[in-house]
């Protein structure tokens, strides 16, 4: 008499998914030996992948799941489509580190200019007796001038191109004597 012995049909596993194929989004290196290893293998030649379990004896009525993916999973674990997707991540992470970096780049500079010209003004008055000085600073205050427009009436008044309008104390001197 022949026994005839049923092989396991294994566990369809309904990959629900999305993705190209089962094999791009499923965690394939989790199926192989070592740490973290799954507790079934996988058949793919079918239409349908099935999963069984190392220790089969028969049958087995539990459907698999897809796995949750933490954050500190080994990439050998990883589906290609994960990733695809970390990969992604990472670059979108990247080209938004740069663009931050430029911009700090491009504060920095500005930080440093202004502060160039702070130092060529304080220069422009320690090295030189400007007439009016205290009358052109006003007027310019009030006008909202930038440092940069004042250092340029400031050299300008020294090169004898720009004269401050307003009067001088000789100028009131004289209107009090005429008064």
């Amino acid at each position: 008499m022949s026994h005839v012995i049923d092989t396991c049909p294994g566990v369809p596993i309904h990959w629900l998914v999305p993705g190209p194929s089962f094999l791009e989004t499923f965690p394939v290196g989790r199926a192989s030996a070592g740490q973290g290893v799954l507790p079934f293998d996988i058949d793919t030649h079918g239409n349908i992948p099935c999963a069984y379990s190392h220790n089969c004896a028969g049958t087995t009525g539990t459907p698999m799941s897809p796995c949750n993916i933490k954050s500190h999973t080994k990439y050998q674990f990883l589906s290609h489509s994960d990733m695809v997707n970390i990969t992604r991540q990472y670059s979108a992470e990247n080209n938004r580190l740069k663009l931050k970096g430029l911009n700090d780049v491009r504060r920095v500079s500005h930080v440093l200019i202004q502060l160039d010209d702070y130092k060529s003004l304080i220069m422009a008055l320690s090295e030189h007796d400007i007439p009016h000085l205290q009358h052109i600073l006003t007027v310019a205050l009030k006008r909202g001038s930038s440092i940069q427009q004042i250092i340029n009436t400031l050299e300008d008044s020294l090169a004898g191109a720009y004269h401050p309008r307003g009067y001088t104390g000789d100028d009131l001197d004289m209107a009090v004597l005429a008064y």
